[in-house]
């Protein structure tokens, strides 16, 4: 069903059933214990592991099962999937609903945390292995990939995808060849996700370069866009900067989270930080999927599929209308009129969302037929 701004505003705030992380762990979880017994006390066990004293766990999953807030780590999120037992495909959908993406199985850690997990260990058992690994937490081990990226110019090695390894780690059924495939992999593993980054770039490169525009006359062959201009340009879409959230709704929190800034993007160039789900869909939007032709009688469902395939490629959860930022994203796949843009409607909505009157809110016209310039 197509709907406008005023009933996408309306659906968001009063009427979608909203994702929750309370309700995903709750349709994960398979124990007899209750949900909030089992994680407290499973979490104060692995005091000594994360220094957490009982009283801040205790508050910290009451907060957590009442959508108060989320999580703050990928550390974090592996500890309660270890808390409430979950197997590797469980696991690997709490990250991939929760932090952007699943089991990053060219990390050398989640690799190890994801052979625990299908194997049903603890985790002090996990950490144990871990150190016999060479895996254990390690501040300077991720200043030295990160520097090491920065000497490649932030390339790692291409030959060897996440998907890949993956598929490849599914044969591994003891510790004995997990150490194994740790040695014989080595070259392959990595922090960030390389297609992922691939993406990005092409995405970024091609709105650096003018985009669609490019091609019409009159614009300058020559002139190419800082990151910062194509940030504000492209991407922001009017959503405010502020940091502080008090005054936000949970619908507005929760697209507002992980939106990207010119400093973000900087660092997802440099390598610095991995490139996040919102931002290459920010960056589909803005690109029209690459300007690539799609009919016009199966326009939303051909860039749904697309979207999908992209998402699926760089080991992110698919699109999910029970997610209010997905949720714009496909009502915005959804063009009305021939002068409409995918990022343009996006815009719009995201005005409406937010009630920001500060936001741009640019007709059709006034975007040059949709596309930004």
């Amino acid at each position: 069903m197509d709907m406008n701004e005023e009933q996408i505003a309306e659906f968001l705030h009063c009427q979608m059933e909203m994702w929750s992380f309370s309700r995903l762990l709750q349709e994960n979880y398979r124990g007899s214990e209750p949900l909030q017994v089992c994680l407290t006390r499973k979490l104060w066990e692995y005091e000594r592991v994360c220094e957490s004293d009982s009283d801040s766990i205790a508050r910290k999953v009451r907060n957590w099962l009442k959508d108060v807030n989320r999580p703050g780590s990928r550390e974090e999120l592996f500890r309660i999937c270890f808390a409430l037992e979950l197997d590797e495909e469980r696991a690997d959908a709490v990250l991939c609903s929760t932090a952007e993406s699943g089991i990053h199985y060219r990390n050398p850690k989640e690799l190890v945390y994801a052979f625990c997990l299908r194997k049903g260990y603890d985790y002090p058992r996990t950490q144990e292995l871990l150190h016999r690994l060479g895996q254990e937490e390690s501040t300077q081990k991720d200043q030295d990939r990160r520097k090491a990226l920065r000497r490649t110019s932030g390339l790692e090695p291409k030959q060897c995808t996440t998907i890949s390894v993956r598929d490849e780690f599914r044969s591994v059924t003891s510790e004995e060849e997990l150490a194994l495939f740790l040695e014989s992999h080595g070259n392959s593993m990595g922090v960030h996700h390389n297609t992922a980054h691939s993406k990005f770039l092409l995405m970024l490169n091609h709105l650096a370069d003018g985009g669609a525009e490019a091609d019409y006359s009159g614009v300058p062959a020559e002139r190419r866009y800082r990151i910062g201009e194509v940030t504000e340009e492209y991407l922001r879409m009017g959503v405010p900067y502020d940091r502080k959230n008090r005054n936000y709704t949970r619908l507005q929190k929760e697209i507002k989270r992980y939106w990207p800034s010119p400093k973000s993007i900087q660092e997802m160039v440099s390598r610095k930080i991995d490139v996040n789900r919102k931002t290459l869909l920010l960056l589909y939007l803005a690109t029209e999927g690459m300007d690539m032709d799609v009919p016009e009688e199966s326009y939303t469902e051909e860039h749904c599929r697309r979207i999908n395939l992209m998402l699926s490629q760089c080991g992110m959860a698919l699109l999910d209308p029970h997610n209010p930022f997905d949720f714009l994203i496909l009502q915005s796949l959804r063009l009305e009129r021939e002068e409409e843009s995918m990022s343009w409607r996006m815009e719009r909505f995201l005005w409406k969302v937010f009630r920001n009157e500060k936001a741009a809110y640019i007709t059709a016209a006034e975007k040059g037929g949709g596309q930004y310039g």
